[in-house]
C-alpha cells in the first residue's frame, strides 16, 4: 500500500508590508541597525539580493565584504577553518591508510603526530587498506562546514564534519598559533 499523493501549490510570496521574519535575524548587521520600513509596503530589500534584508541598502554586500576583508579576526578565522578542514580530511585519510602521516608533519605537533602514526598502524593491523586504485575515481572524503571557537588569541578549537562513503565523521581539532603557523595540538574523531 502506498501513501496518498498530496499535491500542494506554491505559497505566495510574503506580502510587501511584512518587514522581517525570524530567519532574517541571522543577517542582521553587527551594529544592530534595523532595516528601514516606511510602512507603505516598501522595505530595504533590493532586487536580486535573494530576499534577504541586510539593513544597509543596495551596496550592503560589497560593504560587508570589504569590512570582512579588512577585519584581521575574521580573516584569521577563515584561515583557521581552512587549515582545520584540510587537517581533518588528511587525518582521516591517514587512518584509512591512503595517505602517509609525514605529509602533515609540518602542521602537527610532534607528540600528536606520533599518536596519529600509532593509531594508523593499529588500524592497518585490524583492517588493511585497499589499494588506491580500488577506491574509484570519486573522492572518498568530503569536508563539510567548519565551526571555529577562539579560546584565546593564539588558541582555536574547530569542529568539522567529514563525509565518507558510508558515514559521517565528526572531527574536533585544537590549533595553536606557534610563531606564524597554526599547528594542530589535539585531535578527536568520532
Amino acid at each position: 500500500m502506498t501513501a496518498p499523493l498530496v499535491l500542494s501549490r506554491p505559497q505566495p510570496a510574503a506580502p510587501p508590508h511584512r518587514s522581517r521574519s525570524p530567519h532574517h535575524r541571522l543577517t542582521d548587521p553587527p551594529d544592530g541597525r534595523q532595516p528601514s520600513n516606511d510602512g507603505h509596503g516598501s522595505d530595504s530589500r533590493q532586487p536580486g539580493d535573494g530576499g534577504h534584508s541586510s539593513g544597509h541598502g543596495g551596496g550592503a554586500t560589497a560593504e560587508k565584504a570589504d569590512e570582512d576583508s579588512n577585519d584581521p579576526v575574521r580573516r584569521d578565522e577563515g584561515r583557521i577553518a581552512a587549515t582545520a578542514t584540510s587537517l581533518a580530511v588528511a587525518c582521516l585519510e591517514i587512518f584509512s591508510g591512503i595517505r602517509r602521516s609525514d605529509s602533515i608533519s609540518r602542521w602537527v605537533d610532534r607528540t600528536l603526530l606520533d599518536k596519529i602514526d600509532q593509531r594508523a598502524q593499529l588500524r592497518a593491523e585490524v583492517a588493511p587498506a585497499r589499494p588506491i586504485g580500488e577506491l574509484g575515481t570519486s573522492r572518498t572524503l568530503q569536508a563539510g562546514n567548519a565551526r571555529v571557537c577562539r579560546v584565546t588569541e593564539s588558541v582555536a578549537e574547530v569542529t568539522v564534519v567529514v563525509r565518507t562513503r558510508n558515514r559521517f565523521r565528526a572531527v574536533a581539532i585544537r590549533l595553536e598559533l606557534l610563531t606564524t603557523r597554526w599547528t594542530m595540538t589535539a585531535l578527536q574523531t568520532m
